[in-house]
């Protein structure tokens, strides 16, 4: 989720420079990738739902798993998560932006999500609040991550810059979800609770972004098209 509205903000701004952009244009840009992107989620889930009615009578519910299966699955988790503490400093430093840098963060990110979900989303009946808090924070924690990251007075070295990266991808990104927004506006029953849930996340992503990255940019603060030094 976050960084599709990141996505969607650069459109609006042609942030990379694109040479035949024109206001026009990255109105269009922005517009389909908000629009196409939705689409294509709910066009995904409701075949997934629809494959799974029709697999469904060939198998037989499975009962909840017993607390011994879940310790040792719990076990196993945090052995993985454990293990990339050490992938991160000893495999190559070549793909550590990509890879093991965002393995880090995504364990943070998911348990933050989970909690704010099962804390809030039972506040309001027909507004999933903890999913919106959740939407909302890590938009604009990425809109700040790519500030930082292009930051016009001093650019970053490699370490700093693969750690921000692995925020970006790792923690923003297993906070925040496209599918589950859709998985969420399907189960209302009205239209209204759709169009003020969906509206609600993406306008406030995009207003976060206006602030935090658009001001700046616009302000001369941060340089287009400029990007961390990996190594």
């Amino acid at each position: 989720m976050s960084g599709w509205q990141l996505d969607i903000f650069s459109s609006w701004l042609n942030s990379h420079n694109a040479p035949w952009s024109s206001p026009l244009d990255n109105i269009i840009d922005g517009l389909c990738k908000m629009v196409f992107t939705i689409s294509l989620s709910l066009a995904s889930l409701f075949f997934g739902m629809h494959i799974a009615n029709q697999i469904s009578p060939y198998f037989h519910a499975a009962p909840p798993p017993g607390k011994l299966l879940r310790s040792v699955v719990t076990i196993l988790a945090i052995c993985t998560y454990a293990a990339t503490v050490p992938a991160y400093f000893f495999l190559p430093r070549d793909y550590r932006h990509q890879a093991t840098a965002a393995l880090l963060f995504s364990f943070p990110g998911t348990l933050t999500r989970y909690m704010l979900s099962t804390q809030l989303n039972g506040i309001l009946s027909t507004f999933p609040l903890g999913t919106y808090a959740a939407n909302s924070f890590g938009t604009a924690l990425q809109g700040t991550l790519h500030v930082l990251q292009s930051a016009a007075t001093r650019p970053l070295g490699s370490a700093t810059c693969t750690l921000l990266q692995g925020l970006s991808d790792g923690y923003c990104g297993c906070l925040t979800s496209v599918s589950t927004v859709a998985a969420e506006l399907a189960t209302f029953k009205t239209v209204g609770p759709k169009y003020r849930y969906g509206l609600a996340t993406w306008v406030t992503g995009q207003v976060f972004l206006v602030f935090i990255f658009g001001a700046l940019l616009w302000g001369g603060e941060i340089v287009k098209n400029r990007t961390c030094a990996f190594d």
